[in-house]
């Protein structure tokens, strides 16, 4: 079993999250909450934070519980691989560009609440969401999902060209959560709030 990082840094709020989409599909999530080491009481803390070890392994059993990798953020569920899919069809892209590109499109078909548009002028690059309905019941569904996606798609960039790529930016359209300072660990360039829409 690999040790949790010391490192606490991720808010309580995103594990919320997950315990609601939990609560959207009838199920308890007392059995994730424990093999990620997240204690009931610790839960209802709002300003607790957790390691990226504990995130990363409540979110695996979630997404495979729930038999949905958007963890309730979307009208209809993303089954367990659907991100996968999409690196699949992204992955023989001949530049990092038609790669992002093709992860964009067909994330549109798997999931219409949003759409994702990337463009591209000169040496920058950005990722933009447009958002066609509400995410989730709530706010912190909202943020937490749009976290997700932009993390997930620029995770993915990186991965494809086995480099970290400087991120210039990242924006959110809601106000300064109480746990803005974590968005410093969440991505690396300076985020601005009260945007017209997410984007890296």
């Amino acid at each position: 079993m690999i040790s949790p990082s010391p490192i606490a840094a991720t808010p309580m709020a995103f594990v919320q999250a997950i315990v609601a989409a939990y609560a959207r599909y009838g199920q308890d999530p007392a059995t994730a909450l424990a093999q990620a080491q997240i204690a009931p009481d610790q839960l209802q803390q709002d300003d607790a934070r957790i390691t990226a070890w504990q995130m990363e392994r409540i979110s695996e059993l979630a997404m495979r519980e729930l038999d949905d990798e958007a963890l309730g953020w979307f009208s209809r569920r993303l089954p367990w691989g659907s991100y996968g899919m999409l690196a699949r069809a992204s992955i023989s892209a001949p530049t990092l560009a038609l790669a992002v590109q093709r992860w964009c499109r067909h994330h549109g078909l798997i999931a219409d609440d949003i759409t994702l548009t990337l463009q591209v002028g000169g040496a920058t690059a950005s990722i933009q969401i447009t958002e066609h309905r509400a995410l989730g019941e709530r706010g912190t569904l909202r943020e937490f999902c749009l976290v997700s996606v932009l993390r997930n798609i620029l995770g993915l960039a990186c991965w494809l060209v086995d480099s970290r790529i400087p991120l210039l930016q990242a924006q959110f359209p809601f106000a300064p959560p109480p746990h803005a300072e974590a968005y410093q660990v969440l991505f690396s360039g300076p985020t601005r709030f009260d945007q017209a829409q997410a984007a890296i």
